[in-house]
């Protein structure tokens, strides 16, 4: 295709989430069981939560603010702009990301990022996909690590305010401590649970028992690491929200749950 026909390349908001232990999960079960798991997690991000979001915008220029391709066991999700509105549209996905992820028992761990794509006839190129994919790789816990590039030109504040990002040293594999930002999915879930239940006690047992989330065990070492690093995450927590939404109770089961 020559060059001056292509669609030139577009600074947007890009998140790559991956779900762990897929392959393992493959291997050890029924094919129909997973393709039925998979099936409903898809279509609960994006039949139902992509749809949701972009849904508010149809009245505006741009028809859809966020897109998303899936791959198997990783998901791409993009925006059409780098502006305030597409941020908070791409951390709304990621509400349902995780939402889904904990009520269809598939852990997952992504990665927000700001910087050029192109996207063309089903095709996807970019920096920003290639940051998103290291940065998702580098982690070692159920989560998301959202770069500084995403609020360098946001007000931070805003998001740190209402809970939506915490700073928190996120766990990485080469053992570095840094307090980076961390999209705070525990909201998302505790949200999602206080609404249809209408109370505040909590039923997501797939956050506390290690061999139950994801039907992994936890017997191999980088199992347990990634565990307890969510464990952590999730325990800190503790001072984020007030003991009435319930996350109290979600801490304690999640951090004395044996691996």
């Amino acid at each position: 295709m020559p060059r001056n026909t292509r669609i030139h390349e577009k600074e947007v908001f890009v998140g790559l989430f991956d779900i762990l232990g897929f392959s393992k999960l493959v291997e050890n079960n029924e094919l129909g069981k997973v393709a039925d798991m998979y099936a409903a997690f898809r279509n609960d991000v994006v039949a139902e939560g992509i749809s949701a979001i972009n849904s508010l915008h149809k009245h505006t220029k741009t028809k859809d603010r966020v897109r998303c391709r899936a791959f198997s066991d990783s998901f791409l999700i993009y925006t059409t702009s780098s502006n305030a509105n597409c941020f908070r549209s791409i951390l709304g996905v990621c509400d349902f990301l995780f939402m889904a992820a904990v009520q269809h028992s598939l852990p997952i761990r992504g990665s927000i990022t700001r910087g050029p794509l192109m996207a063309t006839q089903g095709v996807e190129i970019g920096r920003s996909i290639v940051e998103a994919y290291k940065n998702e790789q580098k982690q070692e816990w159920i989560g998301c690590w959202i770069s500084d590039e995403c609020v360098s030109k946001l007000d931070i504040d805003e998001y740190l305010a209402d809970r939506s990002l915490v700073k928190y040293e996120v766990p990485l594999k080469t053992g570095e401590v840094q307090k980076k930002l961390a999209f705070n999915w525990v909201k998302s879930v505790c949200w999602k649970t206080m609404f249809e239940n209408r109370k505040n006690d909590f039923t997501i047992d797939q956050i506390k028992e290690a061999g139950t989330f994801g039907t992994v065990a936890a017997s191999e070492w980088d199992i347990r690491r990634k565990l307890d690093n969510t464990r952590l995450f999730v325990k800190s927590l503790r001072v984020v929200f007030p003991a009435a939404c319930g996350v109290e109770s979600l801490c304690e089961r999640v951090c004395t749950q044996e691996p």
